[in-house]
């Protein structure tokens, strides 16, 4: 019986702490401000990244940024409340998809980046975009 009252005492603990964490408001998902802030964080993690064309997904959740070198595209995904940076170079996107006009599913080939989701203002800005990471993938061998 005691076993019971010390895992319903954890239970409720954990539950406590969680409530307050969200109440504080200590723990806030991540977000990009515009492309300046996903240009600045790029940089920072590659010291170096030259920044040129971008795009910065409607809920800020999500960037893509070309260097100007044309060797690759920043990427930065919200995840939790920290953001998952990647420098997509050939080979290394297995598929971008447009979903409901303005969105992009992005799968990449890293096992351990759990496909995104970029939403876009226009369809337009979505299939663009999803061209130039489709063009990041593998050559298919004849």
């Amino acid at each position: 019986m005691s076993l019971i009252y010390l895992l319903a005492g954890s239970v409720l603990g954990v539950s406590v702490m969680v409530l307050i964490n969200a109440w504080l408001g200590i723990s806030r998902p991540a977000r990009l401000v515009d492309l300046d802030d996903a240009a600045r964080r790029l940089d920072a993690d590659r010291v170096g990244f030259d920044a040129g064309e971008g795009v910065l997904a409607v809920d800020g959740a999500a960037a893509l940024i070309a260097e100007r070198s044309g060797d690759c595209l920043g990427l930065l995904v919200a995840r939790g409340s920290d953001l998952v940076i990647r420098y997509l170079v050939p080979g290394s996107v297995r598929d971008a998809v447009v979903e409901e006009g303005s969105a992009v599913r992005l799968r990449l080939n890293d096992f351990v980046f759990a496909p995104a989701r970029l939403r876009f203002s226009t369809a337009d800005e979505a299939s663009l975009w999803a061209g130039r990471l489709s063009d990041l993938q593998p050559v298919a061998r004849a």
